[in-house]
């Protein structure tokens, strides 16, 4: 929704005009507006920045109008009406006309009344109708179920409910007089329905005790209540809120949810949508005193990203007392920008049975959480990434501030960039002698890896050292002696520059001091604190400084420099980066040296060997060296644990077997191609051969362990081909497809199993098997596109050779044959993965 822009008021000079009216009696001004005294009324006038200060004002006055952008919107007993400004009057000309009873206006009905007070300011954004459905169509199920809702607005939510229901108990519970009239309006065709206007945190219901137990509680509770943080409430109510608010209690809505479950009956159901910073201050850790989180799903932006500006996750609730040890609970996120018309299923299904269908039908991100792995940190880390649940509650990894032989630190503060910094220009006309310059890293460009002279382009003005050898001669340093100091060594620039600038007003030192110069100085890696892509540089400067900007990193050994900047420059590391560190917007991230602390660390990949074995995927150009790159970091995890941790996150990317060879536009018309006119897919294919990729290809071979018993036959075909010995590769790859794919059965704990002249596979916890021939295999774990071609291209030439057919020297078999192979090649090592997972989860 967006929000028109509010009238400029003045309301004292529009009071005093009104006092000379005849009919005006007195007109005065308090913190919730302008109120008129008429003979036979009073009326209340209410900029939107005067709105919210009117929190809970008294229903002192008869009508009240609402300035909006086009004039007024009045709300009295006889109805709604608007006043539209006209080319002839402004807001002081047309309210006096409304005083006198001049002014025309048009009856409007209740829904554009609200409509226009929403988009003017006056209302929050209603709650959008999917999410509407979502939470009342869960929460209620069933039909004489009493309800609450915490923060009923103008009542859709409560609407919503309603629909839901026959005859039970619908109560609203909502501070604002505005709002709390309109939603009874809208409810007021459900006898049952009962708006109370009152802070819900002084709220009761009727027949509670004294000692706060009630008489009655209600089946389901709803809300979506105020996102504000506490210090937009007055002290007397941020008070009360806080006795409900858990952590140290910034988050308003975090204080409703906690409150609204102690109304909660046994069994009874919750569902609330909020800020995802509400997970932040230890709300989940506080209900599962007395709930089981159900649910925890960050939605998409679609439904609110018009009326909403943060990210938003929907709460589901059940009143249960069971131990927090055996409850679990299901955290995701949707993977597209609208709820999913059938979304409700993804919170009346079981989680299991959701989780056990890979491809789920909800599009949705999803993961089954432990109670006691509901610590704040790790709940709004796994919403942006729910795959890395595994790896955030292992165990089994060296976190980053435990990391032996790595030191993280702050950078250069000086309290006055203006005075300090200087762009490589600004040095150079300075005349200032260069020997009082010192780089500083703050910027670098996206597109090196390592900080070289040459990508320097800014510096400290640096007195350190020569302040420094002034007191050692005796000298007292005070800015009057250095500036004399530097009059007398001839720097006469830098002792002018220094006189000329203004001191600040709490600054104690000379006004060359910095305020910080940071943990150490010249660091080894360095990492921009806010970032898009993250990026971990190698420093090649002398002598550098870093700016607060970044984070500096110092290595004990040359080693450990070189394989831990390759470590986090990896695709894996950059999405552990966006997932630890927080969301600035959609694109960007801010990383604090808290949640640096916190990335794990895959220890067995800081070598000299991991960092040469990397080399020829490194930096990944596409899809077949990411799979290399994740293999090769799966093999040097030095525990079970941290391998069944990574394997189970990597199995969640469905890496597609053709996406290192083609990109997805010219796939799909590859695919089209193939249905249409399998000759032309053909060619279509060898027109993207490229020689390199044989070299890409023995790179994998090579360096990833699960080609290792494989690798030298491999490699000696592949020169097979380069030599243009086209029969001999072809007479060597077509027995290596059912090769790979048996090393993939057994790698992952299945069996081959010779008998009666056949050969059979068994794949792990599986009773039965499978004859192992390439039309099976294709078919038991490839689909679609990729085992259209495999068999129509390969699976059936390969036959005729395997059974004596006459090979042909042909140059553009080959190519079928080496991109199918290779094709497969990158399939299975995905497979691996997923397999592997599949058997450690059964």
């Amino acid at each position: 929704m967006i929000r028109e822009r509010s009238p400029e008021i003045d309301l004292h000079s529009v009071s005093e005009e009104l006092e000379s009216v005849s009919e005006v009696l007195s007109a005065t001004l308090d913190r919730g507006g302008l109120v008129v005294e008429l003979e036979d009324q009073s009326l209340r006038v209410i900029p939107t920045d005067r709105f919210h200060s009117a929190e809970g004002e008294p229903e002192d006055t008869d009508n009240v109008l609402y300035a909006t952008k086009n004039g007024f919107i009045e709300l009295s007993e006889e109805g709604f009406f608007q006043y539209e400004l006209s080319d002839s009057t402004d807001h002081s000309i047309l309210l006096t006309q409304i005083v006198t009873g001049e002014g025309s206006s048009r009856e409007i009905d209740s829904f554009e009344m609200m409509d226009l007070l929403a988009d003017a300011g006056y209302l929050p954004p209603y709650t959008p109708e999917p999410l509407r459905e979502l939470m009342a169509g869960w929460a209620v199920s069933e039909k004489d179920y009493s309800v609450l809702d915490i923060a009923a607005g103008t009542g859709s939510l409560m609407q919503k409910a309603a629909e839901y229901t026959e005859g039970s108990k619908l109560v609203g519970i909502e501070i604002e007089p505005l709002y709390a009239d309109l939603a009874r309006n809208r409810l007021k065709e459900n006898e049952n329905a009962e708006i109370v206007t009152q802070d819900f945190f002084e709220w009761q219901l009727p027949g509670t005790s004294s000692g706060g137990e009630e008489a009655e509680k209600f089946d389901a509770v709803i809300g979506d209540p105020p996102m504000g943080r506490l210090f937009h409430v007055s002290p007397e109510r941020r008070e009360r809120i806080q006795k409900w608010a858990p952590g140290r209690g910034k988050i308003a809505s975090a204080a409703f949810v906690t409150k609204s479950v102690s109304h909660l009956k046994e069994g009874g159901r919750g569902a609330f949508l909020l800020p995802k910073s509400a997970l932040k201050q230890g709300l989940l850790e506080e209900l599962t005193e007395s709930c089981g989180i159900h649910r925890v799903i960050e939605l998409p932006v679609g439904p609110i990203g018009s009326a909403r500006s943060t990210e938003l996750v929907l709460l589901t609730v059940i009143k249960e007392d069971r131990p927090r040890d055996v409850r679990e609970t299901g955290i995701g996120k949707f993977n597209q920008t609208e709820l999913p018309e059938n979304a409700r299923g993804l919170f009346e299904q079981p989680l299991d049975m959701i989780l056990q269908n890979r491809y789920n039908p909800y599009n949705v991100e999803l993961v089954k959480a432990s109670h006691e792995d509901l610590e704040a940190r790790n709940v709004v880390r796994i919403l942006s990434n729910p795959p890395i649940y595994d790896i955030i509650t292992s165990d089994g990894f060296t976190r980053f501030g435990d990391l032996s032989g790595v030191e993280a630190g702050s950078g250069l503060s000086t309290g006055n960039n203006d005075f300090f910094y200087f762009s490589e220009e600004e040095r150079e006309d300075s005349g200032i002698d260069d020997k009082f310059f010192r780089p500083v890293i703050k910027n670098p460009s996206s597109e090196i890896r390592a900080i070289t002279s040459d990508d320097i382009d800014l510096y400290l003005l640096d007195l350190q050292s020569y302040t420094d050898e002034l007191e050692s001669e005796g000298v007292e340093i005070t800015e009057a002696n250095v500036v004399e100091e530097l009059r007398e060594d001839g720097h006469n620039e830098l002792a002018e520059y220094i006189e000329n600038e203004p001191r600040r007003y709490n600054q104690e030192g000379p006004v060359f001091e910095v305020d910080y110069r940071g943990v150490f100085e010249n660091p080894d890696l360095v990492i921009p604190k806010i970032f898009d892509n993250q990026r971990c540089y190698r420093v090649e400067v002398e002598d550098a400084l870093f700016d607060t900007a970044m984070i500096g990193l110092q290595a004990e050994t040359d080693e450990i420099r070189d394989s831990l900047a390759r470590l986090l420059n990896t695709p894996l590391y950059k999405e552990f980066f966006q997932t630890y560190a927080d969301p600035i917007d959609l694109d960007w991230y801010r990383l604090n040296f808290g949640s640096l602390r916190d990335i794990p660390v895959i220890k067995g990949a800081l070598s000299q060997d991991l960092f040469n074995r990397m080399e020829p995927f490194f930096p990944p150009e596409d899809d077949g060296d990411l799979v290399s790159l994740n293999q090769l970091l799966i093999e040097s995890c030095e525990s079970d644990s941290e391998k069944e941790s990574i394997r189970r996150y990597l199995a969640s990317r469905d890496d597609f077997a053709w996406s290192w060879f083609m990109t997805p536009s010219e796939f799909e018309e590859f695919q089209q191609l193939l249905e249409s006119d399998e000759e032309a897919a053909r060619e279509f294919i060898v027109e993207r051969f490229e020689e390199e990729l044989l070299d890409k290809a023995r790179n994998t071979f090579e360096n990833i362990g699960f080609f290792e018993d494989r690798s030298e036959l491999l490699n000696d075909l592949l020169m097979e081909f380069e030599q243009g010995h086209y029969r001999g590769f072809l007479a060597g790859i077509v027995l290596q497809f059912e090769g790979v794919l048996g090393d993939l059965v057994e790698e992952t704990g299945g069996e081959i199993i010779e008998r009666d002249h056949e050969t059979k596979f068994k794949m792990p916890g599986r009773g039965r098997t499978q004859t192992k021939n390439l039309g099976s295999l294709i078919s038991h774990f490839f689909d679609g596109v990729f085992s259209t071609f495999l068999d129509e291209t390969v699976r059936q030439r390969r036959n005729k050779i395997a059974h004596g057919d006459i090979i042909e020297n042909s140059r553009e078999l080959s190519i079928y044959f080496f991109i199918s192979f290779y094709a497969l090649c990158n399939a299975s090592l995905n497979e691996y993965v997923r397999l592997a997972e599949e058997e450690r989860v059964s």
